[in-house]
């Protein structure tokens, strides 16, 4: 999941606008075989130089998401999708992640329970809820209350690594730095949002665990469970400072997930496997998390 650049690749201006470039891609903004409009229009879109465009779209490439051949502009390669068989319907369908929290910020009472590698998701789609709220384009909820879950510092994950070199620790460093700016800029995101906004209540708690996920976890609502595996794939990251290396790795974004609804039948499939992740997830909270 090690897929942002440094600070000398655009800091938080290139985070930033990566983020939200693959949040168009994977949330159906762009489908496979589009095209990224022009350079000049995201650097005025997103208030950034075209350098940092030109840095993000490189990353972008390098990652398989967009072709940016010269003369034919960025064209999207691939699109992930949920697989849902919930909200009415037993067969397979496209659903993505980000319109599943835009749907649950519409409750009075927002819960999220996640347990995640480092939230770079997660960051990026609760951003652009606080936005919304901030911008009065979305009528702000009256309580929000975040559990996040993520590895404890002395427990390394798998991934990633240098194959064939297993003591070089800078891809490591490289998560570390990634879960650090994500998890705690969710954090601060959302105090920041119950500070400023009248009558909404936010409480965010952040523990780390002595647990690696192989699969990403959100339960929304105490209703809903979306689940993913990350999947191990060899490509490049480029290190803070510009290093570009080849690595064995997990992305996030790119996971396939799976999106499961509780519904009236206790014993439906989907109510069981929303009811087996929630009690998962306290029980680790209260007996793993410090």
């Amino acid at each position: 999941m090690s897929t942002e650049g440094g600070a000398d690749a655009g800091g938080r201006k290139f985070r930033e606008l990566k983020s939200a470039l693959l949040a168009d891609i994977t949330e159906g903004g762009y489908e496979a075989g589009a095209l990224l409009p022009p350079q000049r229009d995201l650097a005025a879109k997103y208030k950034v130089s075209r350098d940092t465009v030109q840095r993000v779209l490189g990353v972008l490439a390098g990652e398989g998401w967009i072709d940016s051949s010269r003369g034919r502009g960025a064209v999207v390669l691939r699109t992930p999708t949920v697989r849902s068989g919930g909200r009415g319907s037993s067969a397979t369908r496209r659903v993505a992640l980000g319109p599943l929290i835009a749907a649950a910020f519409t409750a009075p009472h927002v819960t999220l329970d996640a347990f995640t590698l480092t939230s770079e998701v997660l960051y990026t789609h609760l951003r652009a809820q606080e936005e919304l709220i901030r911008a009065h384009e979305i009528r702000p909820p009256t309580t929000i209350t975040v559990r996040m879950m993520v590895p404890s510092e002395d427990q390394p994950p798998p991934f990633p690594f240098v194959r064939g070199a297993p003591d070089d620790d800078r891809p490591q460093k490289h998560l570390r730095g990634i879960r650090e700016y994500h998890t705690d800029g969710l954090v601060r995101l959302l105090e920041g949002l119950g500070r400023d906004i009248d009558g909404l209540t936010v409480t965010v708690d952040l523990k780390r665990v002595p647990l690696v996920p192989y699969s990403k976890l959100y339960i929304l609502n105490e209703a809903e469970v979306v689940t993913g595996p990350y999947v191990p794939s060899e490509r490049p990251i480029t290190l803070d400072g510009g290093t570009t290396l080849d690595v064995v790795d997990v992305m996030g974004f790119d996971s396939p997930l799976t999106h499961s609804v509780k519904d009236g039948d206790p014993e439906s499939q989907d109510s069981l496997t929303v009811s087996s992740w929630r009690q998962w997830f306290d029980s680790t909270w209260r007996l793993l998390a410090t």
